[in-house]
């Protein structure tokens, strides 16, 4: 592949594409500590990606000050819809407590009507408390920088999804600390372009992190999500995909249900800092990161192995397809056929 630009200083890129008038528009959202100001949530967009040598664009979507932080959350989340509607979601950290490492972050989303393409893009959407740029779905928000939840370190979840058919609905997940159910991850859903939001979470998931958000051409929203279960040794990742028609009756599907305690960690992150999540069509396609055990309990709507794999033994087989080699993370790609 072809490298079609190249940066420094960048934490987390994160990619979304859509084709519109014969051209790739190109979206990818970064914490870019090459920011003036320490307003580092950026948002580089080529408005035609295809061509031989693309031009890209920073643009800084921070608005507000981030205090003691200097520099907002890893997580910056651009989404685009064909119309020309792109949203960005991001954590606008305000204050960093360097004895406890404690983030105190508003959730800020950002909107552009015509594909980031104006002298001020990301900027339609103005939070009625500030008269700013960026709407504050969630203000003073907490958690703790680097604390670990079944072996993965935390620092931050974010997703967003608008729905195909209409850029008016989106979705937007993201965590926070709370004092019953630990890191928690929340949904909400917007009907008017992000203006207003659902007061309440449409769902409230304890002890889970690396949410992801997709919408089918039929309106149906999917909510991807690994939550940490049970205590001590037999803590588990439940990887869990919930998929509504109306964001109030939920359809659950467990696709994997793994050790969260072994293998031992060898560095973080220890199951990735996100995962991904698409619609194409009606179907969703997805890919997560799991302990890789050939375990078929573990699995409970089935698996294949693309690696040697035993799963009578339940042992993993090196290249020679006899040596057995150790438990590691692997990634696991799934469809949802609607």
């Amino acid at each position: 592949m072809k490298v079609l630009a190249s940066r420094t200083r960048v934490d987390q890129p994160f990619l979304a594409v859509v084709a519109r008038g014969g051209r790739d528009r190109v979206y990818v959202g970064s914490n870019d500590f090459a920011a003036a100001g320490q307003r580092t949530a950026t948002i580089d967009q080529s408005q035609n990606g295809g061509v031989t040598t693309p031009t890209f664009r920073s643009v800084r979507v921070e608005r507000r000050s981030t205090g003691s932080a200097g520099q907002d959350g890893p997580q910056v989340r651009p989404i685009c819809h064909p119309d020309g509607t792109v949203y960005a979601a991001f954590y606008g950290w305000r204050a960093f407590d360097d004895t406890t490492l404690e983030v105190n972050t508003d959730i800020v989303l950002v909107r552009d009507d015509q594909g980031g393409t104006g002298t001020n893009p990301f900027s339609a959407l103005v939070d009625p408390s500030d008269g700013l740029a960026g709407r504050l779905i969630a203000r003073n928000r907490r958690f703790i920088w680097n604390a670990q939840l079944g072996n993965q370190r935390l620092g931050g979840d974010l997703a967003v999804a608008t729905d195909p058919r209409t850029s008016d609905v989106v979705y937007l997940a993201w965590a926070d600390q709370q004092p019953t159910t630990g890191y928690t991850l929340h949904l909400r859903r917007s009907i008017d372009r992000g203006a207003t939001w659902s007061a309440n979470d449409l769902r409230t998931v304890g002890f889970a992190i690396n949410p992801g958000l997709a919408i089918n051409s039929r309106g149906r929203i999917a909510f991807l999500h690994q939550r940490v279960t049970g205590n001590g040794a037999s803590r588990r990742w439940a990887t869990t995909i919930e998929r509504s028609d109306d964001g109030i009756n939920w359809v659950t599907t467990i696709l994997a249900n793994t050790p969260a305690t072994f293998p031992v960690p060898q560095f973080q992150p220890y199951i990735g800092d996100y995962v991904g999540l698409a619609a194409v069509g009606k179907d969703f396609y997805g890919i997560f990161s799991a302990n890789n055990s050939p375990d078929r309990a573990r699995f409970p709507n089935g698996v294949t192995y693309q690696r040697n794999a035993d799963f009578i033994t339940r042992r993993l087989l090196d290249t020679d397809g006899t040596t057995p080699v150790g438990v590691s993370i692997d990634p696991f790609f799934f469809k949802i056929t609607e």
